[in-house]
């Protein structure tokens, strides 16, 4: 990570200032917390309706067939920043010092799965649900891998900035948003990374081998009911 210095403040100069030396007074506070809210389920949709939803995941099968297994997780992680500076004025100089005081970052991940409400069997359900949580466990595993590197990239920030100025005071707004702007590309940096983690472990998931053994115990169930129904016609 680069380091916020004098030169990264786009614009703004630090004065020469020989009476004022910026200095930080405590060290920095940074805290990064992933939450996972509880599972949300939803039986109401069909298979036909869930199909038209995207999983965001790599269809295993060849292009027309159909892969449907009746279930979908949906999940988008929301990242949540809060920056808090220390600012130290000199009215007589007319300038201003400063530095990193807390940065908390909450990441919430607020998972949905669906199940095909056409899936009424036991078996069925139980393997769909089954199928789903996997995925959701992904999310909360690689959330949790994504916070800890967050936190090391905006610590790093945090640390080569050190102590910024002294600044003109009538620039505190313009240096302000610079400062929360930094911590941003921070976690920016680390979000390409998340989704390609993200994407080739749940593409591990859906694996045509998995696809076929929740199909397998949906389609067994469905010809178990379909035969009762027809002995008990006669």
């Amino acid at each position: 990570m680069i380091g916020l210095d004098v030169i990264a403040i786009s614009g703004l100069l630090t004065l020469a200032a020989n009476t004022v030396q910026c200095t930080v007074p405590k060290a920095p506070s940074v805290k990064i917390t992933p939450i996972s809210r509880p599972i949300e389920y939803d039986f109401t949709q069909s298979s036909e309706e869930l199909g038209k939803l995207k999983s965001g995941t790599i269809n295993p099968y060849a292009a027309g067939v159909d892969t449907t297994t009746g279930g979908l997780r949906m999940d988008t992680p929301v990242t949540t920043l809060e920056v808090k500076w220390g600012i130290a004025k000199y009215e007589r100089q007319n300038v201003a010092c400063f530095w990193y005081d807390q940065v908390n970052v909450s990441i919430k991940l607020q998972p949905r799965i669906f199940v095909a409400s056409d899936n009424k069997g036991k078996k069925c359900r139980e393997a769909v649900l089954g199928h789903e949580l996997k995925h959701v466990e992904v999310d909360r595993e690689v959330i949790n891998k994504y916070s800890q590197n967050v936190g090391k990239a905006i610590q790093s920030a945090v640390n080569n900035a050190g102590a910024m100025g002294p600044y003109n005071a009538v620039d505190i707004e313009a240096i302000q948003e610079q400062m929360v702007s930094h911590i941003n590309s921070a976690v920016s940096s680390q979000e390409l990374l998340l989704h390609k983690e993200m994407s080739y472990r749940q593409n591990d998931i859906d694996s045509l081998e998995e696809y076929e053994r929740v199909s397998a115990i949906c389609r067994a169930e469905k010809e178990k009911t379909a035969k009762k129904k027809r002995r008990s016609r006669y």
